[in-house]
Protein backbone atom coordinates (compact mmCIF):
# COMPACT_ATOMS: atom_id res chain seq x y z
CA UNK A 1 0.00 0.00 0.00
CA UNK A 2 2.93 2.30 0.86
CA UNK A 3 4.37 1.49 -2.45
CA UNK A 4 1.08 2.35 -4.37
CA UNK A 5 0.69 5.94 -2.27
CA UNK A 6 4.39 6.56 -3.28
CA UNK A 7 3.85 5.86 -7.41
CA UNK A 8 0.53 7.83 -6.94
CA UNK A 9 1.98 11.30 -5.25
CA UNK A 10 5.13 10.49 -7.53
CA UNK A 11 2.74 11.01 -10.91
CA UNK A 12 0.71 13.56 -9.99
CA UNK A 13 4.01 15.66 -9.26
CA UNK A 14 5.57 14.86 -12.53
CA UNK A 15 2.05 15.75 -13.85
CA UNK A 16 1.96 18.89 -12.46
CA UNK A 17 5.45 20.14 -13.64
CA UNK A 18 4.83 18.98 -16.67
CA UNK A 19 1.28 21.22 -16.77
CA UNK A 20 3.44 23.70 -15.62
CA UNK A 21 6.20 23.63 -17.96
CA UNK A 22 3.96 24.12 -20.58
CA UNK A 23 1.69 26.61 -19.51
CA UNK A 24 5.46 28.83 -19.01
CA UNK A 25 5.92 28.16 -22.74
CA UNK A 26 2.43 29.38 -24.05
CA UNK A 27 2.89 32.62 -21.74
CA UNK A 28 6.29 33.37 -22.97
CA UNK A 29 5.51 34.49 -26.32
CA UNK A 30 2.76 37.45 -24.79
CA UNK A 31 5.41 38.47 -22.00
CA UNK A 32 8.33 38.93 -24.52
CA UNK A 33 5.14 41.35 -26.58
CA UNK A 34 4.45 43.26 -23.59
CA UNK A 35 8.51 43.35 -22.76
CA UNK A 36 8.91 44.84 -25.95
CA UNK A 37 6.26 47.24 -26.00
CA UNK A 38 7.16 48.35 -22.65
CA UNK A 39 11.16 48.70 -23.37
CA UNK A 40 10.43 50.49 -26.57
CA UNK A 41 7.76 52.95 -24.91
CA UNK A 42 10.62 53.73 -22.16
CA UNK A 43 13.30 53.70 -25.12
CA UNK A 44 11.35 56.89 -27.33
CA UNK A 45 10.11 58.66 -23.79
CA UNK A 46 12.20 61.57 -23.03
CA UNK A 47 13.92 60.89 -20.11
CA UNK A 48 13.59 63.36 -17.42
CA UNK A 49 17.07 64.76 -16.97
CA UNK A 50 17.28 65.25 -20.49
CA UNK A 51 18.22 68.85 -21.64
CA UNK A 52 19.56 70.94 -24.78
CA UNK A 53 21.63 73.94 -24.15
CA UNK A 54 22.65 76.06 -27.14
CA UNK A 55 25.02 78.67 -27.17
CA UNK A 56 24.59 81.43 -29.46
CA UNK A 57 27.03 84.18 -30.87
CA UNK A 58 30.65 81.95 -30.78
CA UNK A 59 32.97 82.77 -32.52
CA UNK A 60 35.78 80.35 -32.75
CA UNK A 61 36.29 76.96 -31.56
CA UNK A 62 39.24 74.70 -31.03
CA UNK A 63 39.39 71.08 -29.97
CA UNK A 64 42.97 70.66 -28.62
CA UNK A 65 44.16 67.39 -26.32
CA UNK A 66 40.32 66.24 -25.98
CA UNK A 67 39.42 69.68 -24.86
CA UNK A 68 36.83 71.08 -26.61
CA UNK A 69 36.95 75.29 -26.31
CA UNK A 70 34.92 77.98 -27.66
CA UNK A 71 34.50 81.74 -27.15
CA UNK A 72 31.22 83.46 -27.23
CA UNK A 73 29.98 87.21 -27.04
CA UNK A 74 28.11 88.38 -24.44
CA UNK A 75 26.74 91.58 -22.39
CA UNK A 76 30.52 91.79 -20.43
CA UNK A 77 32.36 91.51 -23.51
CA UNK A 78 34.35 87.71 -24.87
CA UNK A 79 33.79 84.74 -22.97
CA UNK A 80 35.52 81.33 -23.03
CA UNK A 81 34.20 77.59 -21.96
CA UNK A 82 35.77 74.81 -21.87
CA UNK A 83 34.81 70.97 -22.26
CA UNK A 84 36.29 68.06 -21.68
CA UNK A 85 35.68 65.80 -24.20
CA UNK A 86 37.95 62.66 -23.43
CA UNK A 87 36.83 60.12 -20.69
CA UNK A 88 33.04 60.83 -21.53
CA UNK A 89 30.43 59.69 -23.74
CA UNK A 90 30.46 62.33 -26.17
CA UNK A 91 29.07 62.60 -29.70
CA UNK A 92 30.98 65.16 -31.79
CA UNK A 93 28.64 65.76 -34.80
CA UNK A 94 29.27 68.73 -37.46
CA UNK A 95 26.55 68.67 -39.80
CA UNK A 96 25.12 71.80 -41.90
CA UNK A 97 23.32 74.07 -39.83
CA UNK A 98 20.06 74.16 -40.93
CA UNK A 99 18.41 73.80 -37.54
CA UNK A 100 20.40 76.09 -35.80
CA UNK A 101 22.24 79.58 -36.08
CA UNK A 102 25.34 79.16 -38.43
CA UNK A 103 27.31 80.74 -35.37
CA UNK A 104 26.21 78.26 -32.53
CA UNK A 105 26.98 75.48 -30.82
CA UNK A 106 24.02 72.77 -29.62
CA UNK A 107 24.81 70.70 -26.35
CA UNK A 108 22.20 67.65 -26.35
CA UNK A 109 22.04 65.42 -23.13
CA UNK A 110 19.63 62.39 -23.94
CA UNK A 111 19.65 61.69 -20.22
CA UNK A 112 21.41 58.60 -20.52
CA UNK A 113 24.52 59.64 -19.85
CA UNK A 114 25.14 60.50 -23.75
CA UNK A 115 26.29 64.00 -24.71
CA UNK A 116 25.51 64.86 -28.03
CA UNK A 117 27.92 67.98 -29.47
CA UNK A 118 26.56 69.88 -32.69
CA UNK A 119 29.03 71.90 -33.75
CA UNK A 120 28.07 73.99 -37.39
CA UNK A 121 29.97 73.42 -40.63
CA UNK A 122 30.15 77.15 -40.50
CA UNK A 123 34.00 76.59 -37.99
CA UNK A 124 36.78 75.10 -39.43
CA UNK A 125 37.22 72.42 -37.59
CA UNK A 126 38.38 69.09 -38.39
CA UNK A 127 36.95 66.76 -35.99
CA UNK A 128 38.66 63.36 -36.80
CA UNK A 129 41.90 65.03 -36.76
CA UNK A 130 41.61 66.66 -33.47
CA UNK A 131 40.64 63.31 -31.55
CA UNK A 132 43.39 61.52 -33.46
CA UNK A 133 46.08 63.55 -32.47
CA UNK A 134 48.46 61.82 -29.70
CA UNK A 135 48.86 64.62 -26.37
Amino acid sequence: MKDLLTTASSIIIILFCISLFFLSEGNQAGDRELLTNDHAEFQSAKHPRAKTTLFSRVQSVKLKKGVLMFVTICEDGLKEHFFLIRDKNVVLIKKNAGDMPGNSIKFDDDGHNTLLVTIPNTFDIDLMDAMTTPF
